[in-house]
């Protein structure tokens, strides 16, 4: 399970509309969004590696501007060295590009 967080100098609009890219950057399976709550989740596919995982990111107003609250958690077993990290900076990475703004990771 990981827990990731990160900033953007944008407003969360900008984000909400750039989520759909970070969801295509990490292959993430059946996204429900839901725009009233702020949040999207989805799933990544079973791998030779993994069971996959569910992964939630929820666009948060912050004094800069907004950020993304991104969760990982297994679908099954109990560690994932790692991935849920990889995954929360692949997001991240694809909703940077989509706006415009590479944050460091």
């Amino acid at each position: 399970m990981a827990n990731v967080h990160q900033r953007f100098p944008l407003p969360p609009e900008a984000l909400w509309q750039a989520l759909q890219s970070g969801v295509t950057a990490v292959k993430g399976k059946n996204p429900y969004y839901d725009a009233a709550a702020g949040y999207v989740t989805f799933s990544t596919s079973m791998g030779l590696f993994s069971y996959g995982q569910t992964v939630t990111v929820k666009v948060e107003r912050t004094p800069e501007g907004s950020g993304l609250a991104i969760q990982t958690s297994l679908k099954f077993g109990f560690v994932d060295w790692g991935e849920g990290k990889r995954i929360a900076k692949k997001f991240i990475e694809g909703v940077g590009a989509a706006v415009g703004h590479t944050p460091a990771v």
